[in-house]
């Protein structure tokens, strides 16, 4: 009787579990559709396009070191903010590996940018946390699942070790 118990409280535990990450999750983001806070300063009418799906818009072309699908790293400053302009992230020359611990708009958004360069991005949700939520270090929601993620992106640093 105690074994069927923990089972039954093991699978609710489950289907709850389950249920924060798929029961109405709604569509991918779209940031063509969107409106964006005043604040960001996002025109995707103006913007460019990756073949991945990132918008981004170059505010200052850099001179320097250009990042490239093969860039083992990069030293950024950036700022990361949700659509209705809410800053989620930030951070003052940190070093990323581009490798698949990146999210993909980011890495795809930082193709072709050369060192001195500075360029807003507009991430759609299936090449940012898609429909994971993430949460903070008080165990609230920092990022919503399917949410449109708006980077400030500056480089300071490139390390390309390939050829």
């Amino acid at each position: 009787m105690m074994q069927r118990f923990l089972l039954a409280a093991a699978t609710l535990i489950s289907v709850v579990a389950c249920n924060n990450e798929i029961t109405g999750l709604e569509p991918p983001s779209d940031p063509a559709t969107e409106t964006f806070a005043a604040s960001l300063g996002v025109d995707i009418a103006t913007m460019s396009q990756t073949t991945s799906g990132v918008y981004y818009s170059d505010i200052v072309v850099g001179t320097g070191t250009e990042v490239t699908a093969m860039t083992d790293s990069a030293t950024v400053t950036y700022a990361g903010f949700l659509k209705d302009g809410r800053l989620f992230d930030s951070g003052s020359n940190t070093v990323f590996a581009l490798d698949e611990n990146l999210i993909q708009g980011f890495r795809d958004g930082m193709i072709g940018m050369k060192v001195g360069g500075k360029r807003k991005l507009v991430i759609p949700s299936e090449l940012g946390y898609g429909n994971r939520t993430r949460r903070d270090f008080s165990g609230g929601v920092s990022i919503p699942r399917q949410s449109t993620l708006v980077f400030d992106v500056e480089i300071a640093n490139v390390v390309n070790l390939a050829p």
